[in-house]
């Protein structure tokens, strides 16, 4: 009986290790410059990416080289800034009036490392008079989420909840999905 399970732990382990990024995602994480439609430009740099230091992350507004707005993130909004990326605010989207206030929403997903991918966060930000605004944050799945929201109506909706993020299926190779509770205890 041991030996089955143990079996059953190794192929559940190996079916984890070789599913396949979703490559929309993963081309996601080195989007680090945005052209907003009045010809600013965002952009995500890091100073540093020592293993033995927090990251600082620096998001900058320009405009024909010259800096509108300039902050560094390094523990802002609870979150860790060690990683992050532009992200679409909708599906497609990456700038978009959410809550048509006539000032356009960007978004820009956060990972602090060691932390579950699942319980990531996207921060939203208003362009305002060529700054960046905090809105609000918004859970996401570093490895999943396509954009924080699919539709205008999600982000004023408050009981909102990202649709992969602590999924209570497993997920493994070739796109198939299994209940937790389904997989084989028979082998």
């Amino acid at each position: 009986m041991l030996i089955k399970f143990l079996i059953s732990i190794m192929l559940l382990s190996q079916n984890v290790l070789c599913a396949d990024p979703d490559p929309y995602v993963e081309a996601l994480h080195d989007k680090t410059f945005l052209k907003l439609p009045n010809g600013n430009e965002v952009i995500i740099s890091y100073h540093s990416r020592s293993e033995d230091a927090h990251s600082k992350i620096r998001v900058f507004i320009r405009n024909k080289g010259k800096i509108l707005w300039d902050k560094t993130f390094v523990n802002e909004y609870k979150e860790l800034w060690y990683q992050a990326n532009f992200i679409p605010v909708i599906k497609d989207q990456f700038v978009e009036d959410l809550n048509e206030d006539g000032y356009p929403e960007i978004g820009i997903a956060i990972w602090g490392g060691g932390m579950a991918s699942w319980a990531s966060s996207a921060v939203i930000f208003s362009i305002k008079e060529n700054a960046l605004e905090f809105v609000r944050k918004q859970q996401i799945n570093i490895e999943y989420s396509r954009s924080i929201y699919q539709t205008k109506a999600d982000f004023n909706n408050v009981k909102y909840k990202c649709p992969v993020c602590e999924s209570k299926e497993y997920f493994y190779a070739e796109d198939k999905k299994a209940k937790l509770e389904d997989w084989p205890t028979d082998l």
